[in-house]
Parts: structure tokens; C-alpha cells; sequence
């Protein structure tokens, strides 16, 4: 979701717009700057890439950036980010949302403040405009605005004279230092390479930044063991392309954090696990293995958990890759007795706050919107963390794929670059790949496809089909038979066939491995399908339109 970077001290406006392009990856739709320059403030937003909004800024000793993606207002160069106050001297850069900024306005517009937005935002600029007439001190003013607004939020206020005053209350908001210079900023990737120092700070937790000086008010917690790996596309020509031949090496990382930590979770009693969007289906792959170890566990996407979770359970499982997905949060806020275990791709986040136990995966920065390497990695943590399967195989199977499966890849992109609508279809843990396959051509190559375990596809789906209709299988060995009559009342209904397995006769043929370990692999070359279609089609695939990485409001 939005973004917010942010430095004081050596060349602050050149590293907040490195910064930005550092957050590309979370989505958004307008972006902007706003620069120190002594004795006033100068804002340069808009609708568009970083690269057209701010490709030249001034010199200044101060300065914030902010990526939006829009909630309150549409999508407008008035109303991106920053946003100043009436008299253009204060900026402000906010991600979350202020729920009473509509009684706040109309208060604000009573006593002469003149609003040139729709957003939320907005009002936090006017409400410092007015601490300051109060009170006439930044620390006043800051407090007065803190304690008139209601929400979840991260925002930080830039002065003239190179204060950069920020807090935290829901949404993740980090702080650095390095000699003279301090940062701020909402993800810890920007900060990892320039801060020797960096803290999260707690919610309700408040912070001055000023030419050396990091003041914080509140709660923080030292981060550490954040990745450095390069952002550069290499030979590469999407993000998306480079993490996806990224996971053999991310597999390994991850295997190797398990085996040096020695980590593995013994749970007893009912298990939930909560996630949204890939990382549901990572659940989903959790709950198949702790039944069949004969725990009690199920599966919640994370929105609907309170309405349909039953009896509290003993243990809940979170996943998320960014420790920032919302409705995860508010399930972990909302949690009262179980003991919560947590995988994410990101050390620092505010997910640890409400974590017993944490395991991170070791998939890097991943800059594509997308998740590939950080779904993958996120399956072998759970079975490393839930079984004892020996994983050593996994990595160098994803390796196999990734130097062999390209050209059989390729022979099914142009029908699916052509169709109106696909399905996907696998049974027992292979339903789970084909539920992330389905995902993946959806949000990438913009193409409708859905999937079901492979016997309820009778039930109904098959209704559809028709001469060129295509429909993806994938299967274990071990499940070829179970799912053959499937393939074959397909074909008989002019379905135009792909089945993902390991064995050689498969139309796309991957490594063997165990059955429980298989979703690792067979995933693969249909991460690389919805790439191949999306380019196809002349589409981005880092950037699919209205999706964003982390997605940090209900």
C-alpha cells in the first residue's frame, strides 16, 4: 500500500527518491516529495511513476517522499502526497486512515482553512498549521495533532527548517541513523543498506528527527537481519521474472535459517492459521499437513475469521510475507488466549508485536507485486516447521524446473493469452497449487480463471467448458490415477488440456519429489505460465493494475 521515506542530513531529497523507487513494489498510483530548503518548503506530487514525478529535485537538508495508493479521494494530482497547510510551510505524508477527518474537516473549515484535497490526509497538515498558531512550538504542535485524530495511521510532518516529526499508531513505521544522518520510513528495505541503527516503533510511540539528532518518544524495538540482496533487475526484464528464477536460492536460504536455528513447532490442541491472498493459500497447504499429522487445524482467510472461527483455538498461525497485512493484524489484535506463531518474509514488522514465536523465510526484497518466492518459501517453512520431511530435495528440483520447463512452458501461452477464462484443478494438496495458479494468471495476465478440486469440477464448472476451453491439471504421481477421469471427461468436452506432473509423459514435467513437498515445485512453472501470458498479452507484470504488495487497511 502507500509508502512513506523520509531523511534528514546529507542528501536527503536524492535518497528519499532512491527510497521511493525501494517501495514501488507495495503499489501505487501517485507519488511525491516534499524538500527542506531552510526557510520554506518545496512539494512536487503527482499522478504517475516516481521517475516522472520527481526525476529532478531541488537540493535541501531535509526531506520526506510518499507513494499512494488511493483510499479517501481518487486518484488526482491533488490528491497525492505530500499535502501542506493553508500557508504552504508544513508537509505531511501519510499512510492509514484518520476515521474522524470528516468532523475534523468541517471543524478546520469553520475557522478559515482552505482544504485542495480529498483526502484524509490533508487535515493533519491544517491541524499542525493550527498547533503552531496555539502553541508556537513543533513538539506542541505534533501532540496537539496526535491527540485530535482517531485511526490507525503512520504520518510524518516536515518543517522548513529540517524537523521531521512522525508517529505511529497501527501502521508499521520504522527509524534509522548513521552517523549525522537519521531516516524514517514504512518498510525496513530502503533504511537496510544506509542505517547502522534501525527501530520499529511501537504503536502510540511518537519521533523527532532533526540534523543528527533521533529523538524517540515512546515505545521501539531494535531490527535486525534485514535483507540487503540487490533490487537490480540483472538480465532480467521484469522483477517478477528475476524472483521467480530467485527461489532455488531463497529455498536454500530458508532451509538453511530452519536447520542453523534449529526451529520446529510442536502444537497440540486446535491450530487456526489466518492470511489473505497467497498466503491463504499457504495456509491452506498448513492445514493439510497438520491433518494429516491428526491435529485439529483449519485454514481462515483472515477478513472473515471472526465471523466463522467456531471455538477459540489453542494456537493460531499467521502468515504474512509483509508482517503488515491488515486483516491479519486485526486478528492478532483481536486474539485473547491463543498462543500465536508467525512466518513472514519481513523482520521488523509489526506483525512480531503480536507474535509467541516467529519463523521468517529467507526470500529477499520481493519488488514484483506478485508473490512467488515468498509463497514457495513460505510452504517449505511450514513444512519444516510442522513436519520432519527431509527438504534437502526441494531446491535443487526448483533449480531442474527453472533450466528445463521453459520451452514446455511456452507451447501453452498463446491459448491462454486468447481465452476469455481458464480453470485449474488438482486434488488433495494439489487443489492448494492450482487455488495459487488460478490466483496468479488473474492478477498478472488479467485473465478470469478459477479453481476447484478436480472432482467438484462435474459439479458444475464443467458446464463451461467447450471446444479450446483451457484447463490446467496438476497431480502428483501419487494422485495420477484419482485425477485421470477428470482429464478425460475434459478432453471429451473439447477442453483444451495442460497437465502439470512428475513424470515424463506430463505435458509439463517437473522433478519427483514427496507428495506433501510436491506443491513446492509443481507451482513453479505456473508462476512462469502467467508471466509468459501477461507478457503476451503486453502486459506488466510487476505492477497488475489495482493490486498492491502489502495491503495495510481493511
Amino acid at each position: 500500500m502507500c509508502g512513506i521515506i523520509g531523511m534528514v542530513g546529507g542528501d536527503a531529497p536524492r535518497f528519499v527518491v532512491r527510497g521511493l523507487k525501494m517501495l514501488e513494489y507495495r503499489g501505487y498510483d501517485s507519488s511525491g516529495i516534499a524538500v527542506a530548503l531552510g526557510d520554506s518548503v518545496h512539494v512536487q506530487k503527482g499522478v504517475g511513476t516516481i521517475d516522472r514525478v520527481v526525476s529532478v529535485v531541488p537540493n535541501g537538508i531535509a526531506a520526506v517522499g510518499h507513494t499512494r495508493w488511493a483510499t479517501h479521494g481518487g486518484v488526482s494530482d491533488f490528491n497525492a502526497h505530500p499535502h501542506v497547510d493553508c500557508s504552504g510551510r508544513y508537509a505531511v505524508v501519510h499512510n492509514g486512515i484518520i476515521d474522524n477527518h470528516a468532523e475534523l474537516r468541517d471543524d478546520l473549515l469553520e475557522r478559515g482553512h482552505v482544504f485542495s484535497s480529498e483526502t484524509d490526509s490533508e487535515v493533519l497538515a491544517h491541524l499542525f498549521e493550527e498547533g503552531m498558531g496555539r502553541y508556537g512550538s513543533y513538539l506542541d504542535a505534533f501532540n496537539y495533532v496526535v491527540s485530535r485524530i482517531r485511526g490507525q495511521y503512520a504520518f510524518a510532518i516536515l518543517t522548513p527548517d529540517g524537523y521531521i516529526l512522525a508517529a505511529r499508531n497501527g501502521a508499521p513505521l520504522l527509524v534509522g541513523r548513521s552517523g549525522d544522518s537519521v531516516f524514517v520510513s514504512s518498510d525496513p528495505v530502503p533504511l537496510a543498506s544506509v542505517a547502522s541503527e534501525i527501530y520499529r516503533l511501537s504503536d502510540g510511540a511518537r519521533v523527532i528527527l532533526h540534523a543528527g539528532a533521533l529523538q524517540i518518544l515512546g515505545d521501539y524495538v531494535p531490527v535486525k537481519n534485514v535483507s540487503v540482496r540487490s533490487v537490480d533487475l540483472g538480465n532480467h526484464a521484469h522483477y517478477m521474472e528475476k524472483e521467480i528464477y530467485e527461489q532455488p536460492r531463497a529455498l536454500k536460504d530458508t532451509l538453511e535459517y530452519l536447520c542453523r536455528e534449529q526451529l520446529h513447532w510442536d502444537l497440540n490442541g486446535r491450530i487456526h492459521l489466518i492470511a489473505a491472498g497467497t498466503s491463504y493459500h499457504a495456509a491452506l497447504y498448513g492445514e493439510y499437513l497438520l491433518r494429516r499429522l491428526g491435529h485439529d487445524a483449519r485454514a481462515f482467510v483472515a477478513s472473515e475469521y471472526l465471523e466463522w472461527r467456531g471455538r477459540d483455538p489453542d494456537y493460531v498461525i499467521a502468515i504474512s510475507q509483509s508482517g503488515e497485512t491488515e486483516d491479519v493484524l486485526s486478528v492478532l489484535r483481536n486474539a485473547d488466549g491463543p498462543i500465536v506463531h508467525t512466518i513472514t518474509n519481513s523482520p521488523g514488522s509489526t506483525i512480531e508485536e503480536y507474535s509467541d514465536a516467529v519463523a521468517y523465510t529467507r526470500a529477499g526484497p520481493e519488488l514484483g507485486v506478485a508473490a512467488t518466492k515468498t509463497y514457495t518459501t513460505a510452504l517449505l517453512a511450514l513444512a519444516g516447521l510442522l513436519t520432519d520431511c527431509d527438504l534437502s530435495a526441494v531446491p535443487r528440483a526448483v533449480e531442474t524446473v527453472l533450466r528445463t520447463a521453459e520451452s514446455e512452458i511456452r507451447k501453452y501461452v498463446p491459448t491462454l493469452a486468447s481465452a476469455r477464462s481458464a480453470y485449474f484443478l488438482g486434488r488433495s494438496l494439489d487443489s492448494v497449487t492450482a487455488r495459487e495458479a488460478s490466483l496468479k494468471l488473474k492478477e498478472i495476465a488479467y485473465v478470469h480463471a478459477e479453481a476447484y478440486p478436480a472432482g467438484e469440477s462435474k459439479h458444475g464448472p464443467i458446464a463451461l467448458v467447450e471446444d479450446g476451453f483451457p484447463v490446467v491439471f496438476v497431480a502428483h504421481s501419487s494422485r495420477l490415477s484419482d485425477i485421470d477421469g477428470n482429464i478425460h471427461e475434459m478432453r471429451a468436452r473439447g477442453a483444451s488440456t495442460v497437465l502439470v506432473a512428475d513424470v515424463p509423459s506430463a505435458d509439463i514435467s517437473v522433478p519427483a519429489v514427496a507428495p506433501e513437498l510436491f506443491p513446492i515445485v509443481s507451482i513453479v512453472p505456473l508462476q512462469l505460465l502467467a508471466y509468459h501470458v501477461a507478457i503476451q498479452r503486453g502486459l506488466n507484470p510487476d505492477r497488475p493494475r489495482n493490486l498492491a504488495k502489502s495491503v495495510t487497511v481493511k
